[in-house]
Protein backbone atom coordinates (compact mmCIF):
# COMPACT_ATOMS: atom_id res chain seq x y z
CA UNK A 1 0.00 0.00 0.00
CA UNK A 2 1.28 3.55 -1.25
CA UNK A 3 2.42 6.57 1.32
CA UNK A 4 -0.38 8.56 2.24
CA UNK A 5 1.44 11.42 0.64
CA UNK A 6 0.96 9.48 -2.88
CA UNK A 7 -2.65 10.15 -2.87
CA UNK A 8 -2.37 13.71 -1.29
CA UNK A 9 -0.44 14.86 -3.93
CA UNK A 10 -2.21 12.28 -6.95
CA UNK A 11 -3.40 14.51 -9.79
CA UNK A 12 -7.10 13.75 -9.00
CA UNK A 13 -6.94 15.39 -5.73
CA UNK A 14 -5.25 18.64 -7.27
CA UNK A 15 -8.28 18.13 -9.78
CA UNK A 16 -10.84 17.74 -6.74
CA UNK A 17 -9.50 20.47 -4.83
CA UNK A 18 -9.42 23.43 -7.57
CA UNK A 19 -12.95 22.65 -8.25
CA UNK A 20 -13.47 23.49 -4.43
CA UNK A 21 -11.57 26.52 -4.77
CA UNK A 22 -12.73 27.46 -8.06
CA UNK A 23 -16.54 27.32 -6.20
CA UNK A 24 -15.42 29.88 -3.60
CA UNK A 25 -13.94 32.01 -6.33
CA UNK A 26 -17.35 31.99 -8.47
CA UNK A 27 -18.86 32.51 -4.78
CA UNK A 28 -17.18 35.68 -4.25
CA UNK A 29 -17.44 37.26 -7.12
CA UNK A 30 -20.92 37.05 -7.62
CA UNK A 31 -21.46 38.03 -4.00
CA UNK A 32 -18.98 41.54 -4.71
CA UNK A 33 -20.84 41.93 -8.02
CA UNK A 34 -24.62 42.14 -6.02
CA UNK A 35 -22.52 44.10 -2.94
CA UNK A 36 -22.01 46.43 -5.91
CA UNK A 37 -25.23 46.36 -7.33
CA UNK A 38 -26.89 47.21 -4.29
CA UNK A 39 -24.68 50.27 -3.42
CA UNK A 40 -25.68 51.81 -7.02
CA UNK A 41 -29.34 50.82 -5.89
CA UNK A 42 -28.70 52.89 -2.49
CA UNK A 43 -27.22 55.71 -3.94
CA UNK A 44 -24.13 55.34 -1.66
CA UNK A 45 -21.09 57.54 -2.46
CA UNK A 46 -18.47 56.14 -4.68
CA UNK A 47 -15.83 57.10 -3.10
CA UNK A 48 -16.53 55.72 0.63
CA UNK A 49 -17.40 52.53 -1.03
CA UNK A 50 -13.96 52.70 -2.84
CA UNK A 51 -12.37 53.47 0.85
CA UNK A 52 -13.99 50.42 2.19
CA UNK A 53 -13.25 47.94 0.10
CA UNK A 54 -9.72 49.03 0.41
CA UNK A 55 -9.57 48.98 4.13
CA UNK A 56 -11.14 45.30 4.16
CA UNK A 57 -8.47 44.25 1.84
CA UNK A 58 -5.66 46.00 3.78
CA UNK A 59 -7.40 44.41 7.08
CA UNK A 60 -7.30 41.13 5.82
CA UNK A 61 -3.46 41.00 4.99
CA UNK A 62 -2.73 40.49 8.45
CA UNK A 63 -5.34 37.63 9.51
CA UNK A 64 -4.13 35.85 6.40
CA UNK A 65 -0.37 36.21 7.36
CA UNK A 66 -0.87 34.65 10.74
CA UNK A 67 -1.98 31.62 9.25
CA UNK A 68 1.11 30.82 7.57
CA UNK A 69 3.21 28.75 10.32
CA UNK A 70 -0.05 26.71 10.57
CA UNK A 71 -0.51 25.93 6.77
CA UNK A 72 3.35 24.70 6.54
CA UNK A 73 2.18 22.35 9.17
CA UNK A 74 -0.73 20.95 7.56
CA UNK A 75 1.05 21.02 3.74
CA UNK A 76 3.34 18.39 5.46
CA UNK A 77 0.93 16.05 7.13
CA UNK A 78 -2.26 16.74 4.43
CA UNK A 79 -0.91 17.18 1.55
CA UNK A 80 -0.98 21.00 -0.49
CA UNK A 81 -4.02 20.66 -2.83
CA UNK A 82 -6.39 19.70 0.49
CA UNK A 83 -4.55 22.67 2.34
CA UNK A 84 -5.21 25.05 -0.04
CA UNK A 85 -8.72 23.48 -0.49
CA UNK A 86 -9.78 24.45 3.29
CA UNK A 87 -7.56 27.16 3.95
CA UNK A 88 -9.80 28.55 0.91
CA UNK A 89 -13.16 27.29 1.82
CA UNK A 90 -12.70 27.89 6.01
CA UNK A 91 -9.56 29.47 6.63
CA UNK A 92 -9.10 28.35 10.27
CA UNK A 93 -5.52 26.60 10.50
CA UNK A 94 -6.57 26.04 14.00
CA UNK A 95 -10.12 24.00 13.80
CA UNK A 96 -8.19 21.98 10.23
CA UNK A 97 -5.65 21.06 12.26
CA UNK A 98 -7.76 19.63 15.62
CA UNK A 99 -10.33 18.08 13.23
CA UNK A 100 -8.00 16.18 11.03
CA UNK A 101 -6.35 15.03 14.48
CA UNK A 102 -9.41 14.09 15.54
CA UNK A 103 -10.37 11.95 12.67
CA UNK A 104 -6.74 10.09 12.78
CA UNK A 105 -7.31 9.78 16.63
CA UNK A 106 -10.30 7.81 15.89
CA UNK A 107 -8.37 4.94 14.05
CA UNK A 108 -5.76 5.19 16.82
CA UNK A 109 -3.78 6.98 15.60
CA UNK A 110 -1.86 10.66 15.03
CA UNK A 111 -1.91 13.58 12.38
CA UNK A 112 1.54 13.10 11.12
CA UNK A 113 4.03 13.10 7.96
CA UNK A 114 3.78 9.01 7.41
CA UNK A 115 0.17 8.12 7.55
CA UNK A 116 -1.93 4.95 6.78
CA UNK A 117 -4.11 6.25 3.27
CA UNK A 118 -7.25 4.83 5.55
CA UNK A 119 -6.34 7.33 8.24
CA UNK A 120 -5.33 9.86 5.97
CA UNK A 121 -9.01 9.37 4.51
CA UNK A 122 -10.87 9.81 8.01
CA UNK A 123 -8.32 12.57 8.82
CA UNK A 124 -10.15 14.63 5.36
CA UNK A 125 -13.34 13.56 6.38
CA UNK A 126 -13.58 15.09 9.69
CA UNK A 127 -13.17 18.46 9.21
CA UNK A 128 -15.46 18.36 5.73
CA UNK A 129 -18.20 16.85 8.27
CA UNK A 130 -17.65 19.16 11.22
CA UNK A 131 -17.83 22.14 8.87
CA UNK A 132 -21.35 20.92 7.50
CA UNK A 133 -23.55 22.21 10.06
CA UNK A 134 -23.06 25.93 9.43
CA UNK A 135 -22.82 25.70 5.83
CA UNK A 136 -26.00 23.90 5.50
CA UNK A 137 -27.38 27.11 8.39
CA UNK A 138 -26.12 29.73 5.96
CA UNK A 139 -27.41 28.18 2.73
CA UNK A 140 -31.02 27.95 4.52
CA UNK A 141 -31.26 30.74 6.73
CA UNK A 142 -28.30 33.14 5.24
CA UNK A 143 -31.13 35.25 3.18
CA UNK A 144 -33.62 35.41 6.19
CA UNK A 145 -31.23 36.99 8.26
CA UNK A 146 -33.14 40.17 8.22
CA UNK A 147 -35.71 39.31 10.26
CA UNK A 148 -32.92 37.96 12.43
CA UNK A 149 -31.75 42.31 12.54
CA UNK A 150 -35.19 43.36 12.70
CA UNK A 151 -35.39 41.13 16.20
CA UNK A 152 -32.39 42.51 17.51
CA UNK A 153 -33.05 46.27 17.12
CA UNK A 154 -36.57 46.00 17.39
CA UNK A 155 -37.43 47.08 14.04
CA UNK A 156 -35.24 50.24 14.16
CA UNK A 157 -32.67 50.22 11.72
CA UNK A 158 -30.54 53.22 12.91
CA UNK A 159 -29.39 50.44 15.79
CA UNK A 160 -27.80 47.93 13.36
CA UNK A 161 -24.49 49.53 13.27
CA UNK A 162 -24.24 49.35 16.97
CA UNK A 163 -25.74 45.79 16.85
CA UNK A 164 -22.59 44.82 14.44
CA UNK A 165 -20.11 46.66 16.32
CA UNK A 166 -20.75 44.76 19.32
CA UNK A 167 -21.03 41.36 18.18
CA UNK A 168 -17.45 41.71 16.32
CA UNK A 169 -16.16 43.62 19.94
CA UNK A 170 -17.40 40.76 21.40
CA UNK A 171 -15.77 38.36 18.87
CA UNK A 172 -12.70 40.00 19.16
CA UNK A 173 -12.90 39.80 23.02
CA UNK A 174 -13.33 36.51 23.21
CA UNK A 175 -10.59 35.37 21.09
CA UNK A 176 -8.06 37.79 23.15
CA UNK A 177 -9.19 37.21 26.95
CA UNK A 178 -7.79 33.78 27.23
CA UNK A 179 -4.60 35.08 25.78
CA UNK A 180 -4.87 38.01 28.67
CA UNK A 181 -5.42 35.20 31.26
CA UNK A 182 -2.28 33.35 30.67
CA UNK A 183 0.30 35.91 32.07
CA UNK A 184 1.49 33.46 34.65
CA UNK A 185 1.97 30.39 32.25
CA UNK A 186 3.46 32.38 29.22
CA UNK A 187 3.58 35.94 29.78
CA UNK A 188 4.51 36.29 25.65
CA UNK A 189 0.99 35.98 24.89
CA UNK A 190 -0.53 38.18 27.44
CA UNK A 191 2.34 41.12 26.48
CA UNK A 192 1.60 40.43 22.31
CA UNK A 193 -2.50 41.20 22.97
CA UNK A 194 -1.72 44.30 25.49
CA UNK A 195 0.90 45.65 23.12
CA UNK A 196 -0.70 44.75 19.60
CA UNK A 197 -4.39 46.64 22.03
CA UNK A 198 -1.93 49.85 22.00
CA UNK A 199 -0.65 49.99 18.68
CA UNK A 200 -3.92 49.39 17.45
CA UNK A 201 -4.81 52.68 19.33
CA UNK A 202 -1.86 54.48 18.45
CA UNK A 203 -2.88 53.60 14.20
CA UNK A 204 -6.39 54.96 14.87
CA UNK A 205 -5.33 58.13 16.97
CA UNK A 206 -2.55 58.95 15.31
CA UNK A 207 -3.86 57.78 11.78
CA UNK A 208 -7.06 61.30 12.44
CA UNK A 209 -4.24 63.69 12.46
CA UNK A 210 -1.60 62.80 10.35
CA UNK A 211 -1.58 60.00 7.88
CA UNK A 212 -5.28 58.77 7.20
CA UNK A 213 -3.61 55.52 5.71
CA UNK A 214 -2.18 54.22 8.75
CA UNK A 215 -5.61 53.55 9.94
CA UNK A 216 -6.52 50.78 7.22
CA UNK A 217 -3.39 49.16 7.77
CA UNK A 218 -3.72 49.62 12.01
CA UNK A 219 -5.18 45.38 12.49
CA UNK A 220 -1.99 44.21 10.59
CA UNK A 221 0.48 46.06 12.25
CA UNK A 222 -1.18 45.59 15.44
CA UNK A 223 -1.08 41.61 15.32
CA UNK A 224 2.67 41.31 13.42
CA UNK A 225 4.00 44.32 15.67
CA UNK A 226 1.96 42.74 19.41
CA UNK A 227 3.96 39.17 18.51
CA UNK A 228 7.45 40.53 17.24
CA UNK A 229 7.94 43.00 20.30
CA UNK A 230 6.69 40.37 23.07
CA UNK A 231 9.04 37.78 21.35
CA UNK A 232 11.87 40.39 21.71
CA UNK A 233 11.11 41.36 25.42
CA UNK A 234 10.52 37.20 26.30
Amino acid sequence: MQDHMYYAHHPLMYLACAIGILLVLAQTTIILKKTLKCTKDLGMDEDKIKKGIKTSALSSIGPAMGVVGSILALIVTLGAPVTALRMSVIGGTNYETMAANFGAKALGAELATKMDPVVFANALWAPALGVMGWLIFVFFFAHKMHKVNNLLTGGRKALLPAVSVGAMLGAFAYFNIDNLMKVKVNPAITASGIIGLLIMIFCQKFGEKKLPWLKQWSLTFSMFGGAIIAVLLF
